[in-house]
């Protein structure tokens, strides 16, 4: 099975041996079929050789030039990409359907409940929430944005609250979750999270022939690709477990972020580390291999949904 792959340790070099890409670090030396990539997603100081890339792009694979935090400087297309441009045309229909926007919204969120109630199951003490997790979502279709919002903010409130009760150190406080800006290092780092994953899934997105800027449950502001908003929902119960469980193993300490007026965050020692951290378990974890499954069950859903209008 065809993967995208990911290259994110600092210093890293990618270049062609034989029908091969090779990546040397300070890790070792990887070696992947040309046959086995989908795409080549590079984060930060990665150096490419411009054979490799023209060899990439001769098998219609597409390079995507990352900065450290996963947002996308360009990308490097073949210059004979396959079109999808039917996948792109089934995004524009349902679009003019709030209709076929909804069932898009049930089959997202009956995902992000698997999730949710999957993590509550972990632990003995949210079995009960747990349950009802599951019933809500497996009894429930929602058959508006207002109610699929209720579903969607019960859903995040019970999470925190579990992560707040069971994964949070004393030394920590976290009452709310608040953004623009983060007041408290556990907003703070879901903030970071959130965005450089969302920064991810616009090259994912787009490596799978989608319109990143086209949407079914968020709305779009200015260049928001509102879509991959709608894409890190399946994600975010997971980066929210991932941020607590680091709390929880004292992987930060109060001395690691900066208060002022302007809101919290991280510092430059403990964010580079942190950026470590992130490309380590998340990008070379599962989390992308998660979100990649829920993309091409989605892609079909959009298909089915479009034939029928």
């Amino acid at each position: 099975m065809k993967g995208l792959l990911f290259v994110a340790t600092p210093k890293s070099i990618v270049s062609r041996k034989d029908n091969n890409i090779c990546v040397y670090n300070e890790n070792g030396q990887f070696k992947f079929p040309i046959g086995s990539i989908e795409h080549v997603f590079l984060l930060g100081g990665i150096n490419i050789t411009t054979p490799t890339i023209k060899f990439l792009n001769t098998f219609g694979k597409c390079v995507f030039l990352l900065n450290q935090f996963g947002k996308l400087i360009t990308a490097i297309i073949p210059e004979h990409i396959g079109s999808d441009y039917s996948l792109r045309l089934a995004q524009y229909k349902i679009m003019l359907s709030q209709q076929s926007k909804i069932h898009l919204v049930n089959f997202l969120l009956k995902e992000k409940a698997k999730s949710v109630g999957y993590i509550l199951g972990l632990n003995e003490s949210a079995y009960n929430r747990s349950i009802y997790i599951k019933s809500l979502i497996s009894n429930a279709s929602v058959k508006n944005l207002q109610e699929a919002l209720g579903i969607d903010g019960s859903l995040n409130s019970t999470l925190f609250q579990f992560m707040r009760e069971n994964l949070l150190p004393e030394n920590f406080e976290f009452n709310e979750r608040n953004y623009k800006p983060p007041k408290d290092p556990v907003n703070a780092v879901l903030s970071l999270t959130y965005t450089m994953y969302y920064s991810l899934l616009i090259p994912i997105s787009m490596s799978y022939g989608f319109d990143p800027y086209l949407s079914f449950f968020h709305t779009k502001r200015g260049k928001h690709a509102s879509l991959c908003s709608d894409l890190i929902e399946i994600s975010r119960p997971w980066l929210t477990l991932f941020v607590f469980e680091n709390f929880k193993n004292a992987f930060f300490d109060q001395s690691d972020f900066v208060l002022s007026e302007n809101g919290c965050f991280l510092k430059e020692k403990a964010l580079k580390s942190y950026v470590k951290l992130f490309s380590e378990k998340v990008i070379h974890g599962e989390y992308i291999e998660h979100t990649a499954k829920f993309i091409l069950n989605l892609k079909e859903k959009i298909y089915e949904i479009s034939n029928n209008l």
